[in-house]
């Protein structure tokens, strides 16, 4: 799908780093690496995942191809080549910022520690910043079915090696391993009011709407990776509502993890409705066929969204991006100065950790 929206200016809110390695970039690691493509992963220049048609098939397909093509990545320079290649796909499409999930051990399994992974992603972001202008934060982020205790290493590691660039702590994973009460002590650990203020997590995507009102009660956040299935409790999105809650919506991967069977189906147009303070994002784009640019462009073709409305988006988004407030008025200004005439948002609500 064609972004033909490229004046929209855009953010993308919610994705992770290596989901964004692209089949050329695996093809081009494992030859500098010396090691070969794992077969079958690449068939004309798309990830193929080994679907065996149930939603648990493809989740399974898709972990496999991911660990496929992740498995390539050897050295500091990987982490730098697919920063920069994420974030100059990006701007090209208009993205003016982006929020990336990074992993302190996924950065271990690569043969590095947290700190040579930050050195090597900062060159990356910062190559792209020169040449395009994107702007972007990362949010150091553990892995719920890896257990409490390794989120807590990992929680412990962010918060002892302090970095400008990283300014918020989260949970990606099975949203149905553990309790949410397990990962307290994980968030605890990692918030520094001044290094790392901000919070977020996987919620409501793959679990119910309980697990969207215990990440919300338990861990004190406003901002909800998908939270898709609070659509399954009119309740909770009234709840969510007054907190003026934020859910990062992908759709793309939504519907390629079989979330929500179609566009028909799927939620985003019902919050930004209901007054949900909605942002987008492309989640792993390359693995769902799917950019922050064609994420909007879907909002627009499928969804019925204006040029306005989805200016509005990126407002929200940057109202609620985690940095601080010289880079939040920046963004603002570039924002407006695109779309003079955009909808403001109502005014955000302080609840708990912003």
């Amino acid at each position: 799908m064609k972004n033909n929206i490229p004046d929209v200016p855009k953010a993308d809110m919610h994705v992770h780093l290596e989901g964004t390695i692209s089949p050329a970039m695996v093809e081009k690691l494992a030859k500098r690496n010396g090691i070969s493509v794992p077969a079958g992963l690449i068939r004309d220049g798309k990830f193929i995942w080994d679907d065996d048609g149930t939603p648990a098939g493809n989740l399974k397909g898709f972990v496999k191809a991911y660990d496929d093509a992740t498995g390539v990545m050897k050295c500091a320079a990987d982490y730098a080549d697919i920063t920069y290649d994420y974030l100059k796909r990006s701007a090209d499409e208009g993205c003016i910022y982006a929020e990336i999930f990074i992993s302190v051990d996924h950065g271990k399994m690569v043969g590095l520690t947290y700190p040579e992974m930050l050195d090597a992603i900062t060159k990356g972001y910062e190559k792209a910043k020169a040449e395009t202008g994107i702007e972007a934060r990362f949010i150091s982020t553990c892995v719920r079915h890896y257990g409490p205790q390794a989120a807590l290493r990992v929680a412990r590691t962010t918060h002892d090696n302090p970095h400008p660039l990283v300014t918020g702590f989260g949970m990606a994973g099975d949203e149905n391993a553990h309790a949410v009460a397990d990962f307290k002590p994980a968030y605890d650990a990692a918030y520094d009011a001044a290094a790392l203020p901000y919070r977020t997590a996987h919620a409501g995507e793959a679990a119910g709407p309980q697990s969207v009102r215990e990440a919300r009660d338990i861990l004190d956040i406003r901002r909800f990776g998908h939270m898709v299935r609070a659509i399954d409790d009119p309740l909770l999105i009234d709840e969510q509502k007054n907190i003026n809650a934020v859910p990062e919506v992908c759709v793309s991967s939504n519907l390629a993890l079989r979330a929500f069977k179609d566009y028909a189906s799927h939620p985003l147009r019902k919050f930004f409705d209901a007054g949900l303070k909605v942002v987008l994002g492309s989640d792993d784009p390359t693995f769902f066929g799917t950019s922050i640019g064609q994420e909007y462009q879907i909002a627009k073709q499928h969804f019925g969204f204006s040029d306005d409305e989805l200016k509005a988006i990126t407002r929200n988004a940057i109202e609620e991006a985690f940095v601080d407030d010289a880079t939040r008025a920046r963004l603002l200004a570039r924002l407006d100065a695109a779309a003079p005439a955009v909808r403001k948002a109502p005014p955000k609500k302080k609840r708990g950790i912003d």
